[in-house]
């Protein structure tokens, strides 16, 4: 993995990130990713507390990326849920299905991207980059 973000971290500019995974090892190199990127990182286990975090952090929060496949209230649902709470929120559905299979399940527009865990840093700065200037951030 290419660890190298001193270019793209000023590239990528200084956004607080919700970061959703119910994988303790994802969210720690998930987060590590995130913040050499220079990013702001506030993580939540599930769906549940996606939630919770949202409205704690709601008027700092400027992407989100959430993993598809959690128990409990799953990716699909706290996707739903977080459209209904900042329908123009830049969301990142992260998953280890194919960016097809992602995208079949769920409605295409400039503020929903898509990556493919695991993450590299350089994909992950990109995604982040498109998603912010689809969205007109």
């Amino acid at each position: 993995m290419n660890t190298d973000s001193s270019s793209q971290s000023s590239q990528s500019g200084n956004r607080t990130v919700l970061l959703i995974d119910d994988e303790q090892m994802v969210l720690e190199v998930g987060k590590a990713i995130l913040q050499r990127l220079g990013h702001e990182v506030v993580t939540a286990e599930s769906g549940e507390e996606a939630l919770e975090k949202f409205d704690q952090w709601k008027d700092a929060i400027g992407c989100v990326v959430l993993d598809l496949t959690m128990p409990g209230m799953g990716g699909k649902k706290t996707f739903g849920r977080l459209r209904e709470l900042a329908p123009g929120l830049p969301i990142i559905i992260s998953s280890g299905l194919s960016i097809e299979q992602m995208a079949g399940q769920f409605e295409a527009g400039p503020t929903t991207a898509f990556i493919q865990k695991p993450y590299q840093v350089a994909e992950l700065s990109s995604t982040i980059q498109n998603i912010f200037k689809s969205a007109g951030c």
